[in-house]
């Protein structure tokens, strides 16, 4: 009988819990909803901190150079590092990679893939992002693969100011791509 009793306890002990959070919910509680989401990365490499967040400063151009395509006057030379890196040659060969390609996305040229378009007043050219090679980046495509080294994960490219139009309107000019590293 004593179970019984307990068991009695328990049932009316749980419907007044019942009844209670049911008045409780019926007061004025707004509800609410917390998605998360992400996603995990097994990355061989990580971007120097240094590396994140670039800076090419092009000064004072000439139009005129612009149009002559003086190159010694628009190029600017700019490194991603990278660091904790591990090449083919590493002692771990469970988590080597070979290399890593580069993506730049940003605002392009309509006419040319391989032309970022400045926001300013300037107007009339574009900025043309190259690898260590000397050839133009698509935006929104990898670059050729970066070999890992164990020692110096030096990303080197250049910017280029180029052309689009005839006559350029002189003027403050920036522009801005964000880039992604793929390791293979």
């Amino acid at each position: 009988m004593v179970k019984d009793r307990d068991k009695q306890n328990l049932l009316a002990l749980f419907i007044s819990v019942l009844f209670f959070s049911g008045h409780a919910s019926s007061s004025n509680i707004t509800p609410g909803q917390l998605a998360l989401s992400g996603e995990l990365v097994a990355a061989a490499c990580d971007i120097d901190p240094a590396s994140r967040e670039l800076w090419i400063e092009f000064g004072q151009v000439s139009a005129r150079d612009i149009n002559m395509v003086q190159e010694d006057k628009l190029i600017r030379p700019f490194v991603v590092n990278l660091i904790g890196c591990q090449s083919f040659g590493s002692q771990n060969q469970s988590t080597a990679v070979a290399y890593a390609t580069i993506t730049f996305n940003g605002n392009v040229y309509a006419e040319d893939p391989t032309v970022l378009m400045p926001s300013g007043e300037g107007k009339g050219f574009g900025v043309r992002i190259s690898d260590h090679n000397g050839e133009a980046l698509t935006f929104g495509k990898p670059s050729s693969g970066y070999l890992f080294s164990d020692e110096n994960n030096a990303l080197k490219f250049t910017a280029m100011l180029v052309p689009v139009q005839k006559y350029i309107q002189a003027g403050d000019f920036y522009a801005v791509t964000s880039f992604f590293m793929d390791y293979n």
